[in-house]
């Protein structure tokens, strides 16, 4: 679990995250009184943007933009309003205790297992217990994930995460190949959308057999090295350069002055240094992933060289590496993603 915990407003069925941060509790709790009880409840809404402009004596003028700015009402240990994004006009906000409302008749079912919040209220989670299953012969925990980002580039997603018992490695996975497939851009219409999807829940029992049924077929191919790689470079893509650096290329020193060359020259100095560490950092990271890979190997010989093995290898990358503290969570942000890419090459191997 990341260390950019909102606060303190983390709950969990479980023993203490490594982060001490929030509550344990035992007894079971409706979605409700979880999100009450973690202080998640708190207000979002849109509000439009101004550009101001001081023109001195003449005083001050507002021109309106065709932005809208997610605000977050203030709560008690931050007693500010806090801009939290920068949206369109179509984006709409749900609130946290209207989507916990929806879950409340479902959580006799799937029990409350996390719910917490990131950054200022940014991101939400609410995770919720679908019982345990074997995968390729391991114990694993099994989870629905709901999650709402408020942060303009995501979305309202219902994720899978099985967690491997042996290690606690969160294996994050979507539901592509389930019923239940459900990312909901905050539209005008995010409300009934999440209402209704929401209603499938009554059908997560298939959709969590079909996606460990797809998992278990992971384990019954063997493939060769150059596709494992294909995996790895799937997970951790090829650094970008930066634009800038991009741009430089195509100028020549007869399109420029002598002056302005000599600049572009020295940033362009810095540029090739940035792009040479993000190359440095993939290499880095891609490295670990091999490493993994022959240690799981050596470790569990009956699923050694499978899309299984890779994959496994990758999970246990992005959740034990050293990392910028808000890529850190496993089961949605960057880490997630990489995992996610690495699932869906693995299994096109199969």
């Amino acid at each position: 679990m990341p260390a950019n915990i909102f606060g303190d407003r983390f709950l969990t069925k479980r023993e203490p995250a490594w982060h001490k941060l929030g509550e344990v509790f035992e007894d079971p709790i409706s979605m409700t009184q979880a999100v009450k009880r973690t202080g998640i409840d708190f207000h979002i809404s849109k509000h439009p943007v101004t550009v101001q402009i001081d023109k001195g004596d003449e005083g001050i003028d507002l021109i309106p933009t065709k932005n809208f700015a997610v605000v977050r009402e203030p709560v008690k240990d931050d007693n500010q309003y806090r801009v939290l994004s920068i949206v369109g006009r179509e984006w709409t906000p749900i609130q946290a205790m209207d989507l916990a409302r929806m879950l409340d008749p479902i959580t006799e079912k799937y029990p409350v297992e996390t719910i917490g919040a990131l950054g200022y209220g940014e991101k939400i989670f609410m995770t919720l217990d679908a019982g345990e299953s074997k995968i390729c012969g391991e114990d694993h925990h099994l989870y629905f994930l709901v999650s709402d980002h408020r942060d303009g580039g995501g979305a309202l997603q219902i994720a899978f995460t099985p967690v491997r018992v042996v290690c606690q490695n969160t294996l994050t996975a979507g539901l592509q190949n389930a019923k239940i497939n459900v990312r909901l851009t905050h539209t005008r219409n995010i409300e009934s959308d999440t209402e209704w999807y929401i209603g499938l829940f009554n059908q997560m029992d298939s959709a969590r057999e079909e996606a460990v049924a797809v998992m278990n077929t992971l384990s019954t191919t063997t493939i060769t090295d150059d596709e494992a790689e294909t995996v790895v470079k799937s997970a951790y893509p090829d650094a970008s350069e930066p634009r800038r650096l991009t741009l430089a290329k195509d100028i020549t020193p007869d399109q420029i002055s002598g002056g302005v060359w000599a600049k572009l020259l020295s940033e362009k100095k810095d540029l090739v240094e940035e792009y040479d560490k993000r190359v440095e950092r993939v290499e880095s990271i891609r490295k670990i992933a091999r490493e993994r890979y022959d240690v799981f190997n050596d470790e569990f010989t009956d699923l050694a060289k499978t899309p299984w093995a890779i994959w496994q290898a990758i999970v246990e990358t992005e959740d034990y590496r050293k990392g910028h503290t808000d890529s850190s969570t496993s089961v949605f942000g960057t880490r997630a993603e990489a995992k996610i890419r690495a699932f869906n090459k693995a299994k096109s191997l199969v």
